[in-house]
């Protein structure tokens, strides 16, 4: 069975959506859900969750270098938590530093000052660090 992955690049304005699957090890941004202090449209998430069935989410991690804990991470936690509590679903945690540099990459220089489209392709990037083997933290 074919392991879909779903995965989200965490902002308080937007969150990144993304989809990725285990027999080929590769995702694809497939959303910019809009948040209001970090609350997405649950109904949205949940449209998503229906369509792709995923076994797992992944939800990426923006770690210090000197290991301090943040805001921002705090804010994190709380919605992977709500992401479980809701769906029922393993959610782990992955490093996404750089991954906005990472995703410009691969964006087209017209979509580049764009920030919800990088958002999108941040979450495709932590998917895919997910699936190479990159994880950090379960829930």
């Amino acid at each position: 069975m074919e392991e879909i992955v779903l995965g989200f690049d965490f902002g308080v304005k937007n969150i990144g959506l993304a989809v990725g699957n285990r027999l080929t090890n590769t995702a694809q941004p497939i959303a910019i859900l809009k948040a209001n202090e970090g609350q997405p449209d649950w109904d949205e998430v949940e449209k998503h969750i229906k369509e792709w069935t995923p076994t797992l989410l992944v939800v990426g991690m923006p770690y210090t270098a000197d290991g301090t804990e943040t805001e921002h991470m705090r804010k994190i936690r709380k919605f992977m938590n709500r992401l479980h509590g809701r769906f029922g679903l393993p959610v782990e945690e992955v490093d996404e530093r750089l991954s906005s540099k990472e995703s410009e990459q691969y964006m087209k220089p017209s979509k580049k000052g764009k920030k919800g489209q990088l958002d999108a392709h941040s979450a495709a990037i932590i998917v895919e660090r997910y699936l190479n083997g990159d994880l950090i933290f379960s829930l």
